[in-house]
């Protein structure tokens, strides 16, 4: 483990969080955070124009001075959120953490820890799927090693469980769409750059899935990715279908 004598030493951790109405789940999240073992990171709240409490919880936390709030003057949508989190973003290491999501308080030591042994430039960590009861509904298990190949047959990368390398983001940017996480870790990998997942019992990461989530919604869920092959990565008609066929059958393996 690397020493914690002087936090000033330790890379630095920038943690971005968007936020839109979000008062339900908030404190959680911001709890989850600011327990974490790892002691030099910054968390970069970015509110979008939120019209409930969502605001306030966050300015309780400004008493720590790790945390930064960002009060966006036109509602733009999570892409956006999170583009510009990376644009202030100070730290040497970027994750991604959403208003209803959470973490243990080793998430951050334990991949920080292995990033550095492995000389990484992306990593990521197994996550449970939790519904809005709180209870457990499946676990997910990434590939040891993801590739772009990977990535089509089925986004792998929680965005909740990932930690990237700041020089290695570049000029990549979320984009307002749907699945903008899994765009943005597409491009990610084509840059020849391999995401290695973290093993470290138990899981660390904790995902929210909503009713009205996209992820809950198939029909919708399975549009979207079709549009990704064609549009997006410009796939011909049999590799759509092909990654197609593997995304459906590793979505309903998350599922069960």
């Amino acid at each position: 483990m690397l020493s914690t004598k002087n936090n000033n030493d330790l890379p630095k951790i920038s943690i971005i969080v968007p936020m839109y109405n979000a008062e339900k789940y908030m404190e959680k999240t911001l709890q989850t955070i600011s327990q974490q073992t790892y002691p030099n990171f910054e968390v970069l709240m970015i509110d979008d124009c939120s019209t409930d409490n969502t605001k306030e919880i966050a300015k309780s936390y400004l008493k720590d001075n790790r945390f930064t709030l960002i009060a966006l003057k036109t509602n733009s949508g999570v892409a956006n959120a999170r583009n510009i989190g990376i644009e202030n973003a100070n730290g040497n290491y970027i994750c991604f953490l959403d208003s209803d999501d959470w973490w243990s308080p080793f998430k951050l030591e334990i991949q920080i820890n292995y990033m550095i042994r492995k000389n990484l430039s992306l990593s990521c960590m197994s996550y449970t799927r939790i519904n809005e009861k709180g209870e457990a509904i499946s676990e997910v298990f990434p590939p040891k090693i993801i590739k772009y190949n990977d990535l089509l047959k089925s986004n792998h990368i929680g965005n909740l469980t990932s930690m990237i390398k700041k020089q290695a983001i570049g000029s990549s940017r979320f984009e307002k769409t749907g699945h903008e996480d899994y765009i943005f870790w597409l491009k990610i990998l084509k840059k020849n750059i391999d995401c290695y997942t973290v093993v470290a019992p138990p899981i660390h990461n904790f995902y929210l899935v909503r009713k009205s989530s996209l992820s809950s919604n198939k029909i919708k869920t399975i549009k979207w990715q079709w549009r990704i092959y064609r549009k997006n990565e410009n796939l011909n008609l049999f590799k759509s279908l092909f990654f197609l066929i593997h995304y459906i059958f590793y979505g309903l393996k998350k599922r069960f």
